[in-house]
């Protein structure tokens, strides 16, 4: 067979099928597919126009006293460290008592001696063979003795140093054989139940704060700040406590002193670190009626540059929904996300990350993260 006869061949074949393949796709609609979009949405809640500014804090204790000796001495116990749990009437130091006990003996030889001589001239003033003169002069010298020997038995018991109350000690700032000076503090004891952690609040913010609002802060038990301890990155609720009415030594800024339950499962101790997250807007009201949003939540229009919406998740089923625009004004910013005002709800979810490539009615799904992503 020649190549010119194979050629019409294969043309003729190629002719022949095509009626058929005209006939396997004749009545077939093509493929129609809906596609949604996954999108991450937040969901708006009561607690949604909280503005979380942070600053370094100090722990003390609510409850605290500064443990010291009433005289001086060197130091010739010291039996208690910082942490260590202590009961009341424990002893917590002692100071090397030898000159107080050897005043005591000499107050005791005084006052035995004036109460012996004392009793005597009252015998002697009864049989009339002394003068009441000599008599008062007897019973003054009694009395003085008395007062000294009373003031070394109390001297002698300065020497030691107790607890007053149950407690755990905080901190322990001298050393053991020290000599100390009278009043100065030995150890810091405070009481287990609440703390408190301080920081300071710049003049500007203090400026800011309604009176009204902090009274009420001050009366109410809800928190309108929150604690964090060292690397531990819970955040335990705090309440306002009080604020200096002057400001630092050398700074515009004012103390500010939260208290708190002391946490059960964390170590704190009087003079540690602390990070302080307050909700600044709720002493000073500047939130009320806005909404706390991440800056990408707010997005314009195409056809309208000057209008700010952001896209309100609305579900049809429990798997997708489509979205629609709210318009809302941007008021204020902060560290963490822009305050907008608008029809907006507690409970509305609003699309999160993406909300620049939404339109008017797109289907989308609600995107979950999934477990190790």
């Amino acid at each position: 067979m020649s190549l010119r006869q194979l050629c019409q061949m294969a043309s003729l074949l190629v002719f022949a099928g095509l009626p058929l393949l005209q006939g396997c796709s004749e009545g077939d609609p093509p493929l129609a597919k809906q596609v949604t979009r996954p999108v991450k949405l937040l969901t708006l809640d009561e607690m949604g126009n909280r503005s979380l500014t942070r600053y370094p804090g100090v722990v003390e204790a609510s409850e605290r006293t500064d443990l010291a000796f009433r005289i001086g001495g060197e130091l010739k116990e010291l039996n208690v460290q910082a942490g260590q749990a202590v009961t009341s009437g424990e002893r917590i130091a002692l100071l090397d008592d030898r000159d107080a006990r050897n005043a005591l003996s000499n107050a005791q030889s005084s006052y035995d001696l004036a109460l012996a001589t004392y009793r005597r001239m009252q015998i002697s003033l009864e049989k009339g063979a002394i003068s009441r003169a000599a008599f008062d002069e007897a019973r003054a010298a009694f009395l003085s003795a008395q007062a000294q020997f009373d003031l070394a038995k109390d001297q002698l018991g300065y020497t030691e140093l107790k607890a007053p109350f149950d407690g755990v000690i905080a901190s322990v700032p001298v050393d053991n054989f020290q000599v100390v000076a009278p009043q100065q503090t030995i150890a810091v004891l405070q009481q287990p139940g609440n703390i408190d952690v301080t920081f300071d609040l710049p003049e500007q913010q203090i400026r800011q704060l309604d009176l009204e609002r902090v009274r009420a802060a001050l009366k109410k038990a809800d928190s309108v700040a929150w604690v964090r301890f060292g690397d531990d990155e819970r955040r335990f609720p705090a309440r306002y406590k009080e604020h200096d009415t002057r400001a630092s030594s050398g700074t515009l800024s004012y103390t500010v002193t939260l208290t708190l339950p002391t946490p059960d499962d964390v170590y704190v101790l009087a003079g540690m670190s602390a990070v302080v997250s307050m909700d600044l807007n709720a002493l000073t009201g500047e939130s009320d009626g806005l909404w706390r949003v991440p800056l990408g939540t707010v997005v314009t229009l195409e056809d309208d540059p000057e209008a700010t919406v952001v896209w309100r998740y609305i579900a049809d089923d429990e798997a997708s929904g489509k979205v629609e625009a709210v318009p809302v004004e941007v008021r204020t910013a902060s560290d963490d996300g822009i305050f907008i005002a608008g029809e907006l709800a507690a409970g509305d979810r609003l699309v999160g990350a993406g909300a620049h490539l939404m339109r008017e009615g797109l289907r989308v799904t609600a995107w979950t993260q999934e477990e190790g992503l």
